[in-house]
């Protein structure tokens, strides 16, 4: 995935304060924006850190292929594989 769209994606999360869902080849991690400390886009990859400091998660940009800006569920304290960072798979 290009680094400008995952750029806009983060923006459009941050600015709606909604979760940013990420799917790579193998994992779904749903970015909470209570949850986050700090998100950074570098050369090639994106790297989020946890605000507890406990976990900084890094994800190749070309392991994603699909981002999705959650406005509806972002706050409801889901629990399960989707909260926080959960893997599945």
């Amino acid at each position: 995935m290009r680094k400008e769209l995952i750029q806009e994606a983060i923006q459009e999360a941050e600015k709606e304060e909604a979760n940013l869902v990420i799917w790579d080849r193998r994992d779904t991690f749903t970015v909470e924006p209570d949850d986050v400390k700090e998100i950074e886009s570098n050369e090639d990859h994106l790297r989020v850190k946890m605000q507890d400091g406990k976990a900084t998660v890094f994800v190749e940009y070309d392991s994603i292929y699909k981002l999705v800006v959650d406005k509806e569920r972002a706050g409801r304290g889901r629990s399960g594989s989707r909260a926080g960072f959960g893997a599945t798979g």
